[in-house]
């Protein structure tokens, strides 16, 4: 996947952006505002296993199955679970689509007209999304799974999920601190550049060097004027 998101980063454009963010947000409101609160609240109040961050013990997962009412039951396995197969993939298009947006303009701001997708860092990004996204599909499974087994729930399941769990949250946490970083860092150099006078055009220029071309051509412009003179 993320060969292709190198061989389509051209395509890439703020309108494809909103689109695959108003998705992955519309789908997280519905879930946030229907099916996660009926959860809760048929569980006693206990959080579910997808909002557990830091992930959840053997213990916390069968107080959780042996407290769920069979509504409960019916609104996790065909309301939220089937909405959580939408999301990570629009989610992890989101991200993909921020990180080639910023990338590209923190390239521009440092004036470099070529951005190196199959750079290490670059690389390194672009599969933060990726890995979360993997991680949230099978946590889903593991949660699944789980669902079926009730009360009877054997520990690996649980740790397995849990461990699931816990690589999407720290992906996703990850995530928004790369993007909370580049985005100071570009600002930053967007408003040196600014102060400067220094164009942000993609071009490689910067003060000193139009100094110095605007010197030469009025030196050559000089010469010119005096050889001129000399012949007449």
């Amino acid at each position: 996947m993320i060969n292709k998101v190198f061989n389509y980063q051209s395509k890439v454009t703020i309108k494809l952006w909103l689109l695959f963010l108003l998705l992955s947000q519309s789908l997280y409101m519905i879930m946030k505002a229907y099916s996660i609160p009926s959860i809760s609240y048929e569980v006693g109040g206990l959080l579910i296993f997808d909002m557990k961050p830091l992930g959840y013990t053997y213990d916390y997962a069968y107080t959780f199955l042996s407290k769920l009412s069979e509504k409960g039951y019916e609104i996790y396995k065909y309301t939220q679970l089937p909405l959580d197969l939408l999301f990570p993939i629009f989610n992890c298009l989101t991200g993909l689509c921020t990180f080639v947006l910023l990338f590209r303009f923190y390239h521009k701001v440092k004036f470099q007209l070529e951005v190196n997708w199959q750079s290490t860092f670059a690389k390194t990004l672009l599969s933060i999304p990726f890995i979360a996204m993997v991680a949230d599909y099978l946590e889903n499974i593991s949660i699944f799974i789980m669902l079926l087994y009730k009360t009877a729930v054997p520990k690996p399941l649980v740790y397995t999920a849990d461990v699931f769990t816990i690589i999407k949250s720290m992906s996703t946490l990850a995530f928004y601190i790369v993007i909370i970083i580049l985005c100071i860092i570009s600002s930053l150099k967007w408003m040196r550049n600014k102060t400067k006078g220094e164009p942000i055009d993609g071009k490689l220029r910067n003060t000193r060097e139009e100094n110095g071309t605007f010197e030469g051509s009025y030196t050559g412009r000089n010469a010119s004027s005096v050889k001129s003179e000399k012949s007449q």
